[in-house]
């Protein structure tokens, strides 16, 4: 077993890092396309919390009883089956993390344009990538120490946006009340496709199950950082978008559907700190959105290869990707993680990756959750931390996300495919292994 270097606070900047990024900081620009009532936007981001949250404490009552690196890849293989493990960390390994990674470095790229113009948001992005991968890959402590000062930045960061946009007031008259319009935009499909948008934000909430092999005292810390992490995010992405509606015309926030650029996000950060602090005051804050993103990436890049490393070390033509420094980190994981990320980042369409990503994930924590229903029937209760509102919690959860895949796989179909497709890979990589015994988790 791994050194335990991560304590209660790093495992909680992890969760906040993995969270807050680019689907709160792009998310409200895609929504606006089919939505335009305040209430029914802010029904979005509450519902994805409470799903968020129902998620959490089904995760950490499996991550206290199976304290393991490997999140959905350990957890699956052990519920069920090491088949089903091997689809769900080959995912992981292949695009859920390097993907939203590609994504974050995107939007920061953008955001970067956004406060100097003569900035390319694509090779930007490249450089943060790469740049981050190098110091989590020569040391880990140096990393998690990098990761705490950032993840603080952020929360500290979203707090002055709140409280300023809170005092600044109103530029238009927004309404946040319940009304007939809101009531007929939440009964649309659209509703359901843009809760793909508010899960991705809130993707994340599993990080420290990844590092549970790391974590100090993990039978305390592990269900504690993944609630309270979960617990905080949501309240900052609740006044966070308050603040962005309640502060920038709608209209300038909406992305652009024409042109090249369509479907590109939309820099809503800086569109609403023009309003709240002026010109510069914006290219100052979006300067710190720039940040703020960092840590998001920072923190993918430290989860990742904890998935890519233990899975590849059981197949023989993949043991090189297994190898670790002599200081205990993945750095071959970390090399091909990143190089995927900029695979992503240089060719990928932002919109159709978020979607795919989405749909795909989903699927997997769908499946975690129901293992937990799973695992207490063949093992019992546990005997310690225990999921709250079981067993509502993962019956809940498991049918909003199920609502929410039909309506992406009816509007979104090629996405779906795709997805599933990438799943299917994972199951015929794993029958196709030269030594499937290996495997298996002992």
């Amino acid at each position: 077993m791994s050194h335990r270097r991560i304590d209660f606070s790093a495992a909680v900047s992890l969760v906040v890092a993995n969270m807050v990024g680019t689907g709160v900081f792009t998310g409200l620009g895609f929504q606006l396309l089919s939505h335009s009532q305040a209430f029914t936007i802010m029904t979005l981001w509450f519902i994805g919390g409470i799903m968020a949250l129902l998620g959490a404490v089904c995760y950490a009552e499996l991550a206290t009883r199976l304290p393991q690196d490997g999140g959905e890849y350990h957890f699956l293989s052990k519920v069920y089956h090491p088949a089903l493990g091997f689809m769900a960390g080959f995912v992981s390994a292949t695009v859920g993390f390097s993907a939203p990674i590609a994504l974050a470095a995107a939007s920061l790229g953008i955001y970067a344009h956004g406060v100097f113009d003569s900035l390319n948001p694509v090779w930007v992005g490249t450089a943060v990538i790469s740049g981050i991968a190098a110091i989590h890959a020569t040391n880990l402590s140096a990393g998690v120490k990098f990761q705490k000062i950032f993840t603080l930045l952020k929360v500290l960061l979203i707090g002055v946006f709140v409280v300023s946009g809170i005092y600044n007031g109103n530029t238009e008259s927004v309404s946040f009340a319940f009304g007939e319009a809101s009531s007929a935009e939440i009964m649309t499909a659209g509703f359901a496709i843009n809760l793909v948008y508010v899960s991705y934000a809130y993707s994340g909430w599993n990080a420290s199950a990844y590092l549970a092999g790391e974590i100090q005292q993990p039978e305390k810390n592990l269900n504690r950082s993944i609630i309270w992490g979960t617990l905080l995010v949501m309240l900052l992405y609740v006044l966070l978008n308050a603040v962005f509606i309640a502060s920038a015309p709608m209209a300038e926030m909406v992305v652009d559907t024409r042109g090249a650029q369509a479907f590109q996000p939309k820099d809503v950060g800086i569109v609403s700190a023009r309003y709240i602090f002026g010109t510069w005051g914006g290219k100052v804050m979006g300067g710190a959105i720039c940040l703020l993103l960092v840590s998001t990436i920072s923190a993918m890049i430290i989860a990742g290869p904890r998935v890519i490393q233990p899975m590849f070390g059981k197949i023989p033509v993949l043991k090189q990707l297994s190898v670790t420094s002599a200081k205990g980190n993945p750095v071959a994981a970390i090399l091909f993680q990143t190089t995927l990320a900029l695979v992503f980042l240089w060719t990928a369409a932002f919109d159709s990756i978020m979607q795919y990503i989405g749909f795909t994930l989903t699927l997997f924590t769908t499946l975690t959750v129901a293992g937990v229903i799973v695992y207490r029937l063949k093992h019992g209760k546990p005997e310690g931390y225990k999921a709250f509102g079981y067993p509502l919690s993962p019956i809940l959860f498991i049918a909003a996300n199920i609502w929410v895949c039909y309506f992406q796989v009816t509007d979104k179909t090629t996405e779906s495919i795709v997805g599933l497709a990438t799943t299917m890979a994972g199951v015929l990589f794993y029958f196709i292994s030269t030594d499937r015994k290996q495997n298996t988790i002992q």
